[in-house]
């Protein structure tokens, strides 16, 4: 469980070491050494260029050979417990550079147990072994803020203004904090978008026009689509995962087994959807809807078919032809993330991202969640 702590963890003294960066072929390979005396080892394993690592100021670039393999490899380190071997990519010379390690004492750890400063205890900790999993560019940059300390500065910042006394400058600070958290909650976790519609709507076309490929089976026959069928992509910089479902038929409609099944399955993906499009063909378009569910934004398909037919409240898109897309992915991004139109300053500073951040800023600090915000 991550604390906001500034100590540094007890095993703070047990040296580590983790391979850093992906394995298999590349041109590099960075494995961390950290805790213990790091720095001791490594100079016990490998030969720098003039002035051993230990006698080296912190942050300083050390050029050698790693004694058991006479590979060429570059040190860094970040101070007497910290630092890092660059080695030549692939397999072959990172597992030894490891072994070496692990012989002189060093326990090996995956890479996402790698954090090993007193950031290991601090929301920057957390981030950090977050950022691997964000969900697309714009998670990935408030997580990376997370990282650089944001949430935790502003954390230290609201204890001192409630030290002082000023505890409803404290509340409207933690509502803020509070409200950014919606989306921080979803920084690793893509939002689930379902097209739903009658049988032959085009929600499959649709569904292959957002991805950018033929993710789903598209034919004339009514029912194609008889399960779920979904694909994760990067919408305007945020990362969605796409369900397509079985099309809906009416009540007098001659119903196989295997259709209603797949109905039931529609259904329940409605019900678990952040976000419901509810494709419908322009051509057959009812001149009066029915009032439509919070999460549900209408959608129009096949609009090469009748270019001039609009409706207020729904976004007219050809799949053929790619008009209306762009639009629509617009209007989704809107519908899952307001915030970022209504208030763009609140997800580029300090955003919580995890349950436990949140029911401390509540416990700590009280604020209170906009209406709406039925996540937090």
């Amino acid at each position: 469980m991550t604390t906001f702590s500034s100590s540094q963890p007890d095993d703070v003294q047990t040296m580590r070491c983790s391979l850093l960066t992906p394995p298999g072929r590349g041109a590099l390979a960075v494995i961390g050494v950290a805790g213990g005396d790091a720095v001791a080892t490594i100079d016990r394993l490998f030969a720098a260029r003039g002035v051993p690592v230990a006698g080296r100021p912190d942050g300083a670039i050390c050029f050698g050979t790693w004694r058991a393999t006479g590979e060429d490899v570059v040190v860094v380190t970040h101070d007497r417990q910290r630092a890092e071997v660059h080695c030549h990519g692939g397999t072959a010379a990172a597992a030894a550079i490891l072994a070496g390690l692990e012989a002189d004492g060093a326990r090996r750890v995956p890479w996402h147990d790698w954090p090993t400063d007193d950031r290991e205890a601090t929301c920057a900790g957390a981030a950090l072994r977050a950022l691997p999993f964000a969900g697309g560019p714009k998670a990935a940059r408030i997580l990376a803020r997370q990282a650089a300390g944001s949430l935790d500065r502003e954390l230290l910042r609201l204890e001192k203004v409630a030290l002082a006394g000023d505890d409803a400058a404290a509340r409207r600070a933690a509502a803020r904090l509070l409200a950014a958290a919606r989306v921080g909650l979803r920084l690793t976790t893509p939002w689930r978008i379902v097209l739903s519609g009658g049988v032959n709507a085009g929600k499959s076309s649709l569904m292959n026009a957002l991805v950018g490929h033929g993710r789903s089976i598209v034919s004339p026959i009514p029912g194609t689509t008889r399960d779920v069928v979904t694909a994760r992509a990067v919408i305007d910089g945020w990362e969605v995962d796409l369900v397509d479902v079985a099309g809906l038929r009416g009540d007098g409609a001659d119903v196989t087994p295997v259709e209603r099944a797949g109905m039931a399955r529609a259904a329940t993906e409605r019900h678990a959807a952040d976000l419901v499009l509810r494709v419908v063909p322009v051509d057959a378009m009812p001149e009066v809807m029915e009032e439509r569910p919070s999460n549900e934004l209408l959608v129009l398909s096949k609009g090469d078919l009748a270019p001039s037919v609009t409706r207020p409240h729904a976004i007219t898109t050809s799949a053929v032809t790619g008009f209306g897309i762009d639009a629509l992915i617009a209007a989704i991004i809107d519908r899952l993330v307001p915030e970022e139109r209504r208030d763009p300053g609140l997800l580029t500073g300090p955003v919580p991202f995890t349950p436990w951040q949140v029911d401390l800023v509540r416990a700590r600090f009280g604020g209170s969640v906009p209406a709406g915000d039925r996540r937090l």
